[in-house]
């Protein structure tokens, strides 16, 4: 089985902004076992000299279109690509948190952070960690394996 674990970092809206997407990490698994990561950096209103996601299409569009998408609470994933590609069908799309609740209806919690510690699949990256795109993608893919999706 092939897919491709994916985090976006967004901005939020605080302070009157927009949700911008300004991480992508990406993580595509064969056969259970991570065999690519990639991550790539968009400018925002905040950073307005950094490269804009669309002319980075180009470089990150082949890890995501025509394969199974895998994240945790797909909304935010979902959303970004709608709306930069409205008329692009992506996915299949499996959400690990949905996944999770349904293998494991008990669990005191279901982060993705909280549920990579209960399972034993935290990744070990040096310098990242939670709510940075490549790091979130990876522990997805390996709660994606852990959970056999």
């Amino acid at each position: 089985m092939i897919f491709t674990a994916l985090d976006f970092e967004t901005t939020g809206y605080e302070n009157g902004g927009g949700n911008e997407p300004w991480q992508l990490g990406v993580a595509v698994v064969e056969d259970l076992r991570i065999v690519d990561t990639r991550e790539w950096f968009f400018g925002t209103e905040l950073t307005p000299d950094s490269p804009t996601m669309m002319s980075q299409w180009d470089e990150f569009i082949p890890y995501l279109a025509g394969r199974r998408l895998v994240a945790h609470n797909i909304a935010t994933e979902r959303t970004i690509l709608t709306r930069v590609a409205p008329l692009t069908k992506w996915g299949p799309w499996v959400d690990t948190l949905k996944l999770a609740r349904a293998r494991y209806p008990r669990l005191p919690s279901y982060t993705l952070g909280d549920l990579c510690r209960m399972f034993g699949c935290v990744p070990e990256i040096d310098g990242r960690t939670w709510h940075d795109g490549l790091y979130d993608a990876v522990a997805c893919a390996n709660l994606a394996c852990f959970l056999a999706v």
